[in-house]
């Protein structure tokens, strides 16, 4: 793997290291690569002014390094703080974030987190509306409207990722009700142009959410993708329904759906928005399996055996978004 080859990892911390000291900052520890996975690394160097973070990705998540930065400048408050980033090489370098939410939410198990990580969320969304071209022109993906429904129809063909009939893979029966649904996932697409095209992030939980000074700020931006908004909200939902022990559809979710829309009110009433969310959310696991999809292409051949699920997974909650 290229990222624990030495020659490597000491061109990437040197690189780290000069754009550092370009801002007087000075590393004064080990640098520790804490998190390797086939498509990304992140190595913690200690520094004068606290750690900082560098972050590697493989070739199709190299738009993150460029998207980051530039919803940094688009939403400065509820991203985290690049000091660097070499957008050929998908090489990003940022501030510390701060503790992730993930470890605060199991100790206080308070779901208010939510209701002020989702309007800050929605509002960095809707800050992103004017430069979705130029996140599209940065590499992120295109799964607005019609891409969303085209991809949809492609990813059915693939027939070694939906793993027909086989273990963890669909159904027959699943497979056919996919098939059936192409017609209605383009008018579903459709269905949602209420509220335009934004950055939507793809894979939003309290593993991508970080807490400093108070402030809450969203990272890891890989999987994002342009598309509806709304469509975030389908892990969302699922993740802070199982941290939390709530029952899908429970009151506290669908506070979280209202408190999430409000800032959308802009484009439709209440009553629309919350009448197209439930199209999004089933369009949010079409968007999560093509995510996976889009990472299961490169892996190896054992990686593809222990990822081969995540696709077929996703389809499934497609189907029905209360499935396992």
């Amino acid at each position: 793997m290229l990222w624990r080859r030495r020659a490597w990892r000491d061109r990437a911390i040197r690189w780290a290291e000069r754009r550092l000291a370009e801002r007087d900052i000075e590393v004064t520890g080990k640098p520790d690569q804490f998190h390797v996975r086939s498509w990304s690394t992140v190595i913690r160097l200690p520094t004068d002014r606290g750690a900082v973070f560098f972050k590697a990705t493989w070739a199709p998540l190299r738009f993150e390094a460029g998207l980051t930065a530039a919803i940094a400048k688009w939403a400065p408050d509820d991203v985290g703080i690049p000091l660097a980033i070499d957008q050929r090489r998908g090489w990003l370098l940022l501030e510390d974030g701060g503790q992730r939410l993930r470890e605060i939410i199991a100790k206080d198990r308070d779901v208010a987190h939510w209701h002020r990580i989702l309007p800050r969320y929605a509002e960095l969304q809707l800050a992103v509306v004017p430069h979705a071209r130029q996140a599209l022109q940065l590499g992120t993906p295109d799964r607005r409207a019609a891409a969303l429904s085209t991809q949809y129809a492609r990813l059915l063909r693939r027939s070694s990722l939906l793993r027909v009939g086989l273990k963890e893979g669909v159904t027959k029966a699943d497979a056919k009700m996919l098939a059936d649904l192409v017609p209605r996932v383009r008018t579903w697409t459709e269905d949602l142009r209420v509220v335009p095209d934004t950055i939507q992030h793809d894979d939003l939980h309290d593993g991508q959410v970080f807490v400093k000074d108070g402030r809450y700020r969203i990272l890891d931006w890989g999987d994002a993708c342009v598309s509806h908004p709304f469509l975030s909200m389908s892990v969302v939902e699922r993740s802070v329904a199982y941290t939390l022990g709530l029952k899908p559809g429970s009151r506290e979710i669908a506070r979280l759906r209202d408190i999430y829309l409000e800032p959308f009110t802009a484009f439709a009433s209440a009553a629309k928005l919350r009448a197209i969310y439930p199209i999004a959310i089933r369009l949010g696991w079409i968007s999560r399996a093509l995510s996976w999809a889009a990472l299961v292409r490169h892996l190896s051949t054992t990686e593809k055996r222990r990822e081969r699920g995540d696709v077929p997974r996703s389809l499934r909650r497609f189907l029905d978004p209360t499935s396992a």
